[in-house]
């Protein structure tokens, strides 16, 4: 269930609950934004899709998570913990926004403890990128 904290004719912005990712608070409220125009069944969709992830996706990510990581960042002093399993690295990151857009995209938006930022990228429900430059479309390819 979405909490419409604001709702305006460029977009509607809220919270919800995230069943897997947390937020910098560690907590599993995640700030929501939706591209207008804003249909209340077309997000709620969306929300019930990205907390219904399979576990195959929650592992692409993870892994893409990992792979970020081993960038590194601005945080010279970060090491990489050794992890028993790539959803470990959840432990170095946060999240803060998800992005709903009209063209049956998602933008999930974060940060790890190398100071780096990290998106998620998913459209039609797939997952099409992961890494830094997530606000330019034409780096998904």
């Amino acid at each position: 269930m979405i909490q419409w904290l604001n709702k305006q004719q460029y977009g509607w912005e809220g919270i919800f609950h995230s069943e897997f990712f947390r937020n910098e608070d560690n907590q599993q409220e995640l700030f929501i934004s939706a591209e207008c125009p804003v249909d209340d069944e077309y997000v709620n969709q969306a929300v019930n899709a990205f907390n219904a992830l399979p576990e195959e996706s929650i592992q692409e990510i993870c892994k893409g998570i990992v792979r970020l990581a081993k960038l590194g960042g601005e945080n010279e002093d970060f090491e990489l913990p050794e992890l028993e399993n790539p959803e470990d690295i959840l432990e170095s990151c946060w999240f803060t926004t998800l992005y709903i857009c009209q063209d049956n995209t998602m933008i999930l938006e974060g940060e790890g403890d190398w100071e780096e930022v990290i998106g998620i990228v998913w459209k039609d429900n797939k997952i099409i990128y992961i890494g830094t430059d997530y606000l330019n479309p034409e780096s998904w390819c």
